[in-house]
């Protein structure tokens, strides 16, 4: 079935191989459930070139979930796409609308999908209906890295979505020269990703659009696209259809005829339909071919685009006193009413908080290695950077 016949036995060992028909095409459809799995192709094809919908899949048991941890797919051409997926294959799945049907859906979702997958090396050639990358909800740090999509597809579908109450997720130095029927990216009620350093060669409907898929299915969006960071990426605009972006926050607003169909709950979508795609961080993007037109839309608020603060390394008399002491960031702010934030060391927010009245505020960190503190202070903006053992 496959070209190595170490790989043929890994796949015959981690998934269920069942032939299904999705789309114009017949797909094979392959399962992985086991954890800590590495999956080499060595530059050849995935099933013998056939085209194959991969699921990365948790797995229920009568004792509860068993989540899906450290999968590694890599060095290989892959006609078709991947799924990732928890309690349900998307957002209107029967598991994830009853989840979302309570408060704490996000932690649930993220405690059972999928984590820490690793698609690297992978040239996905589309195949006529399918996504090539579906991060479904609750996924968390899946990195796709040094990635090639190429072909055409006529389908509804993004070239990768990420789902709701996803986060964490990384696309990285990726060529995306697919083209689709509308937006490249989907960033729909996922938080925390970071996108950098992609080239988008074909875009018509859009690039990187973030959103809350308000309603669909009945299913109660909880997480709002926030926080996440677009940085040095390079756009084609030269084929986008006018009214489009090559970057949108914030691009459906309740824009949707089923939005009010998860009313009656007391959180999320439920109570406010907009997408809240706000403290996002896009700095450092690449758009030709579009003569200044269509490059970035903000419909969020306190979204950071093309920002940049220099770095105070000592502090002077007249700077807001940044004290590190065991992992913790001990402030004099010098105002009543100030804000902290702290970016990690690729520019993701881990932390944002108000300070009143108080001018000594500690903070506890969990991250480690290099960040940056911006504390705005009277009317100014201080940045330091801070290295966490």
């Amino acid at each position: 079935m496959f070209k190595s016949r170490k790989t043929s036995y890994f796949c015959i060992l981690l998934g269920l191989l069942i032939s299904t028909t999705n789309g114009f095409s017949q797909t094979e459809q392959i399962t992985i459930e086991k954890s800590d799995t590495v999956i080499d192709i060595n530059g050849g094809m995935y099933n013998a070139g056939k085209a194959t919908y991969i699921y990365i899949s948790s797995k229920i048991t009568s004792s509860g979930w068993v989540q899906t941890k450290n999968v590694t797919i890599k060095n290989c051409t892959i006609r078709g796409g991947i799924r990732i997926m928890g309690l349900g294959r998307n957002g209107e799945a029967a598991g994830v609308k009853e989840s979302s049907l309570s408060l704490g859906h996000t932690e649930r979702a993220q405690a059972v999908a999928p984590t820490n997958i690793t698609l690297s090396n992978i040239v996905f050639e589309a195949t006529e209906g399918l996504t090539a990358i579906y991060i479904a909800p609750g996924s968390t740090h899946v990195t796709v890295e040094n990635c090639t999509f190429t072909g055409t597809s006529s389908g509804s579908g993004p070239v990768v979505y990420l789902d709701a109450e996803s986060a964490y997720n990384t696309l990285r130095n990726n060529v995306f020269s697919l083209t689709v029927n509308r937006e490249v990216i989907a960033c729909d009620g996922s938080a925390y990703n970071l996108f950098e350093q992609n080239t988008f060669n074909k875009i018509t409907k859009g690039g990187i659009y973030l959103y809350r898929n308000c309603g669909e299915g009945g299913t109660v969006r909880h997480q709002t696209p926030n926080h996440n960071t677009i940085k040095n990426n390079t756009f084609n605009l030269s084929n986008l259809v006018f009214g489009n972006y090559g970057i949108w926050l914030g691009s459906r607003n309740g824009n949707r005829t089923y939005c009010d169909d998860d009313a009656g709950y007391s959180f999320g979508s439920s109570i406010n339909n907009n997408d809240f795609a706000d403290y996002n961080i896009i700095n450092g993007n690449i758009f030709t071919g579009g003569y200044g037109i269509g490059e970035i839309k903000n419909s969020g608020a306190n979204n950071q685009i093309n920002v940049s603060t220099s770095v105070n390394e000592n502090e002077t008399s007249n700077e807001p006193g940044i004290q590190l002491l065991s992992n913790k960031i001990l402030l004099n702010t010098l105002s009543d009413n100030s804000t902290i934030k702290v970016f990690d060391g690729i520019g993701r927010v881990i932390l944002n908080e108000h300070i009143s009245n108080d001018k000594m505020a500690d903070f506890p960190l969990f991250a480690k290695g290099l960040c940056f503190v911006q504390l705005t202070a009277n009317n100014n903006v201080f940045t330091k950077k801070i290295i966490l053992q």
